[in-house]
């Protein structure tokens, strides 16, 4: 558990908040995912998941949702409640979920992040990631947009 300087803190949730981040994700994306959904990454042991909380919340106000494998990491999603954005959550939780990744020997922490999402692209290079590829309309657009595409990008957490 760490409390961030905004308040919030983080610390790794269960399996018992599926329904929880169901929620939060899906006010958050045009393609929420369910309960199940979150049941079967939670079932997996290279899943972590890692809640942000305000003042004494029960329920998380956020969460971050990374997979390693051998040592590499990627960050499956990132949501955070409406009333929450802005304040450093995501920020704080990415800083929590870096330095957990780097003790663990983990080298790479990889992402994938809507072009159009400039809010999450802008964190995320303040954060250190850099660009090293796209995927060109991959994003399916809301009725009458055009797909966007999904950035491909990579912090180095230890060069060795």
């Amino acid at each position: 558990m760490r409390v961030l300087e905004n308040g919030y803190t983080v610390k790794d949730l269960g399996i018992d908040s599926i329904n929880c981040l169901a929620n939060l994700h899906k006010t958050s994306f045009t393609r929420g995912w369910g309960a199940h959904d979150f049941a079967l990454f939670l079932q997996d042991n290279k899943m972590k998941v890692l809640g942000a909380f305000s003042n004494g919340d029960k329920n998380p106000n956020a969460f971050l949702l990374v997979r390693c494998v051998a040592d590499e990491a990627e960050v499956i999603s990132i949501a955070v409640g409406r009333r929450h954005r802005r304040k450093g959550v995501a920020e704080g939780m990415l800083d929590v979920a870096i330095d957990t990744l780097y003790d663990k020997g983990i080298k790479e922490l990889h992402l994938e992040v809507d072009e159009t999402n400039k809010g999450a692209v802008q964190l995320y290079n303040q954060a250190g990631f850099e660009v090293v590829g796209e995927r060109r309309a991959y994003y399916q657009g809301k009725k009458g947009e055009k797909a966007s595409s999904a950035l491909m990008m990579r912090l180095v957490l230890d060069e060795e």
